[in-house]
């Protein structure tokens, strides 16, 4: 005769019902968080293959965070340099004027208010640093105020503190980009234009002031070829300066497509299939629910009936 042991019985549906409790909190846990699991250990092969990718993904955005801190800069440098456009734009101009009216009026006051307005842009401080200095960031990259101070100078050179190295930064893997406009390329010319135009102003031809006679005419007018070349540099500064911007846009474009990548990689790696994981969940919360119903038959079964 078989003999049926109770007590192995009760043990085989006890560990029965405690695996289906463990099938649930896991479903619990997989559709309350949409991950496979809450430790790398849990993804088993592709571990490492994860911890790889999100450690792509941490150096991409922080190469992102450094071209939104040089967008800054250039953005800066652009305002400044159109700044300066406009200024001396507008000195030439008022020569134009003076020269088909053979009249100048307020024209040491203009040359003054230029040259300053110069300085400032120059001098501009952005985020801590001097966004002209190159990489001397603390200098001051303009050490005069005025066109007296200028013309005090051995030479035009002089004015300058900036450094001949501009700004480097790491955009990407294996990519370092040079940027930034350093003070005495970006005016040196300008300032040596408004030296001379200072000088004769201040000089034995000047003023110039009122009725220009024939020989301040022919001054000005040989001056405006050396203004405008002045003026073809602070332009080709801001070109040079919209070229790198381009450039930032191009590989920030790249960061950002890689960066969905990865997001959509890692997720199939990490991510439940929630419609899977929901059914999963609910066929194991009723097999629970049987084992819980068959352990409490089954504890009410003894052979003392049948004695």
């Amino acid at each position: 005769m078989t003999r049926v042991s109770s007590f192995g019985q009760q043990s085989l549906m006890v560990n029965t019902l405690m695996e289906n409790q463990k099938r649930v909190f896991e479903g619990q846990r997989q559709v309350a968080t949409g991950k496979k699991t809450d430790e790398y250990a849990g993804l088993k092969s592709a571990t490492n293959t994860v911890l790889s990718s999100r450690s792509f993904m941490a150096r991409v955005d922080t190469f992102q965070t450094t071209i939104k801190t040089v967008r800054g800069k250039l953005d800066a440098n652009d305002v400044q340099i159109e700044g300066m456009l406009s200024s001396m734009e507008a000195l030439k101009d008022n020569i134009q004027v003076a020269l088909a009216n053979n009249q100048a009026e307020g024209f040491s006051e203009l040359l003054d208010q230029t040259f300053k307005f110069m300085v400032n842009g120059l001098n501009t401080n952005f985020d801590g640093t001097y966004l002209f200095s190159g990489a001397k960031t603390s200098t001051v990259p303009v050490n005069v105020n005025t066109l007296s101070d200028l013309a005090a100078l051995p030479t035009v050179a002089d004015a300058f503190d900036n450094s001949d190295i501009g700004f480097k930064a790491k955009i990407a893997d294996n990519v370092d980009l040079d940027f930034g406009l350093v003070a005495d390329d970006v005016a040196e010319e300008s300032f040596q234009v408004l030296l001379d135009l200072y000088n004769y102003d201040q000089g034995a031809g000047g003023p110039l002031n009122g009725e220009l006679d024939q020989t301040q005419w022919d001054y000005l007018q040989g001056m405006l070829s050396n203004i405008t070349s002045a003026i073809d540099g602070l332009r080709q500064n801001q070109v040079k300066n919209g070229l790198v911007y381009e450039r930032l846009d191009l590989i920030n474009e790249q960061h950002s497509d890689t960066a969905v990548f990865l997001e959509v990689f890692v997720a199939d790696l990490e991510d439940v299939d929630m419609a899977e994981a929901v059914t999963r969940l609910n066929n194991n919360q009723v097999a629970l629910e049987a084992s819980y119903q068959a352990v409490s038959i089954l504890s009410d079964l003894s052979l003392l009936r049948y004695i």
